[in-house]
């Protein structure tokens, strides 16, 4: 009888165990989603260039002087009218004030406007698994994202980086800093697996469920 007792309340705490590490995952994979429109201008003025990535201008009604070239190994692009420029290092909010100053030279009240876009690979539990060109002022959330999410199977506690053949995991980035790590061209993102018991949670809650809606009654009728 106390065999029984004991096993019933076991199964008790381990159905709301389990149910809470439902929420958990749930609230989760949630705040992937969520990130502020503003950080990109704010990222703009914080992302360095660097060697690999695709520099884009535009110049407003001017296509001779716009132009997408990328960045060399000696972090330089030839530009439209102006010719070899050092870029690597500089932030993209620079290089755009930089170039409406030296458009001016030529153009009147020139519009200029400069994107950057790196090449990832995102790899693992997503949904669109693939080799993207991101703009650089994403954040890890919003690549994550543009390859569909992270699949009911995917955990966004076990994100991985891997840069120079090197992995850099990235722990629990769904909390903060971690999420707005610079990305790099080359660099593959790779989210990892849930445990087998938090991706069968719901069978499990139920099997617990269905046992102990056998023991009740056996419990009832030893009194």
């Amino acid at each position: 009888m106390r065999f029984a007792t004991r096993s019933l309340l076991l199964l008790l705490a381990l159905s709301l165990a389990l149910q809470t590490t439902a929420a958990q995952a749930v609230a989760s994979t949630a705040a992937v989603t969520d990130d502020s429109v503003a950080v990109a201008a704010r990222r703009a003025a914080q992302v360095a260039i660097a060697v690999g990535d695709r520099v884009t201008v535009r110049v407003w009604r001017e296509p001779g002087y716009s132009d997408s070239l990328t960045v060399d190994d000696r972090g330089e692009v030839v530009l439209p009218r102006l010719g070899p420029m050092r870029v690597a290092g500089r932030t993209i909010s620079s290089l755009q004030d930089t170039l409406r100053s030296r458009y001016a030279e030529y153009l009147r009240n020139p519009s200029v406007a400069v994107t950057v876009y790196r090449r990832v690979g995102v790899q693992g539990e997503v949904k669109k698994p693939n080799l993207y060109f991101v703009d650089a002022t994403m954040t890890l959330r919003e690549v994550i994202a543009l390859a569909g999410g992270i699949t009911e199977n995917g955990n966004p506690d076990h994100v991985t980086i891997v840069r120079g053949g090197q992995p850099i995991p990235l722990g629990k980035w769904t909390e903060g800093g971690p999420a707005s790590v610079d990305l790099r061209s080359g660099d593959q993102v790779v989210v990892g697996r849930r445990s087998w018991l938090s991706r069968n949670v719901l069978a499990v809650v139920s099997t617990a469920g269905l046992v102990m809606s056998v023991l009740l009654p056996v419990l009832r009728n030893n009194k």
